[in-house]
């Protein structure tokens, strides 16, 4: 009888496992890259108004502070949104979506300041961003941080879906890591053949 319950207990917690990972849509594609699937609304940042999915792609040491990846990564928004992307919904989109990341209502700079994430986008041209994310580390340093960021928009004719392509990393805009966030391959860039 215990072999009995002690199986099905091991059987019970392989399944639920297996459920925590499909609900949680956690994905690793290779040695290279982690890949994370969520349909919005995002949990932790309900306040983006968009319907679709987030494409999120992790290379290994991402949360590493040692490895040359550290906090650089690649998501796109496909959205069913077809308006004309702006810097300010860039700037009030990404400020909600690190604080619910980090969980942040506000972080001290010194003693007499505070502040949630502060971001800056600026149009490169029709369809490129270049920006900065200043936020909070609450997951590995415990400090201030900076995210440079590269955004590409474009509309997706095969999909009929509007592609907010983000590119993101500590690293200045001239590192090797910045080669290697183009290198990823996104369920979006089916729109790019």
């Amino acid at each position: 009888m215990k072999r009995v319950i002690t199986t099905l207990l091991l059987c019970y917690s392989i399944v639920a496992f297996g459920q925590e990972e499909q609900n949680l849509k956690v994905f690793k594609t290779d040695s290279t890259w982690i890949k994370e699937i969520i349909e919005f609304p995002i949990g932790f940042a309900q306040e983006i108004k968009y319907e679709g999915f987030e494409d999120l792609r992790f290379p290994q040491g991402w949360s590493k502070e040692d490895s040359p990846n550290f906090w650089s990564y690649v998501w796109a928004w496909s959205t069913n949104d077809f308006g004309e992307v702006t810097e300010s919904e860039l700037e009030t989109n990404i400020q909600y979506y690190f604080d619910g990341l980090l969980g942040l209502d506000f972080y001290k700079i010194d003693e007499k300041h505070v502040r949630k994430t502060n971001t800056v986008f600026l149009k490169k041209d029709n369809s490129h961003y270049v920006g900065k994310v200043k936020t909070f580390d609450t997951r590995y340093t415990k400090k201030p941080m900076t995210l440079n960021v590269l955004v590409e928009t474009y509309y997706c004719e095969q999909e009929k879906k509007r592609i907010i392509l983000f590119r993101f990393s500590p690293k200045s805009f001239g590192h090797d890591v910045w080669n290697t966030l183009k290198e990823v391959k996104l369920m979006s860039d089916v729109c790019k053949d």
